[in-house]
């Protein structure tokens, strides 16, 4: 081996030592510069976690609360639609059948937070207005124990000398999830549904008030 090849290969591995070392500390430098990224992502992601989550919470609660109000209407009008096609005299043990069979309606929400109350309406000539005839209350509570005042349209459906019946129906919807930022735990859902006599002019209830 000459010397200039000696020499040679003595650089050659000192350039080579040197990249390497170069590499190394490249790597190391990288490694470091990673781990700084992924802590700096853990601690948004930390800050940024509560928010997704009450975000993803709340549209649970919303889509929840639409369900329940939905079935809810579903229920009362129901209710109206059996009373109204009824024919003859009814008694409440009917209309409580028609009850039980309605709120089967709601499904996975608990029945014991519904209530329908139907009033009946009647024109009276003499008076020339419509005044209460009977009402019943359904459920575990009283959904609606003032008498409702009816509208313009509500009157103009009884033109021509047929009850109108109107029912109520209430639901306490129990907050899951948004408890946290509401100042009930319970959110009170109503509604109304007017409907006219389907086989006959009047709708009887022998055993109502």
């Amino acid at each position: 081996m000459t010397c200039s090849t000696w020499l040679q290969r003595r650089e050659d591995a000192r350039h080579r030592g040197i990249i390497r070392r170069m590499r190394k500390l490249f790597m190391r430098t990288t490694r470091r510069h990673v781990r700084d990224e992924q802590g700096v992502a853990a601690i948004e992601f930390a800050f940024i976690l509560p928010i997704l989550l009450i975000l993803m919470l709340g549209a649970t609660e919303l889509f929840l609360m639409h369900m329940a109000s939905r079935k809810m209407t579903r229920v009362t009008s129901t209710v109206g639609d059996l009373i109204t096609q009824a024919r003859g005299t009814l008694t409440q043990a009917d209309i409580e059948g028609y009850y039980k069979a309605a709120r089967y309606i709601m499904g996975q929400f608990p029945t014991d937070r519904l209530a329908v109350s139907v009033h009946t309406f009647r024109w009276d000539s003499r008076k020339n207005e419509p005044v209460l005839d009977w009402q019943h209350h359904l459920g575990n509570f009283v959904c609606r124990s003032d008498e409702p005042e009816l509208t313009p349209e509500q009157r103009a459906a009884m033109q021509d000398g047929n009850d109108l019946v109107v029912t109520t129906g209430c639901y306490r919807y129990q907050v899951t999830f948004g408890s946290f930022a509401l100042s009930s735990t319970t959110v009170d859902m109503s509604d109304d549904i007017s409907l006219r006599p389907r086989q006959q002019l009047r709708v009887e209830c022998s055993d109502c008030s």
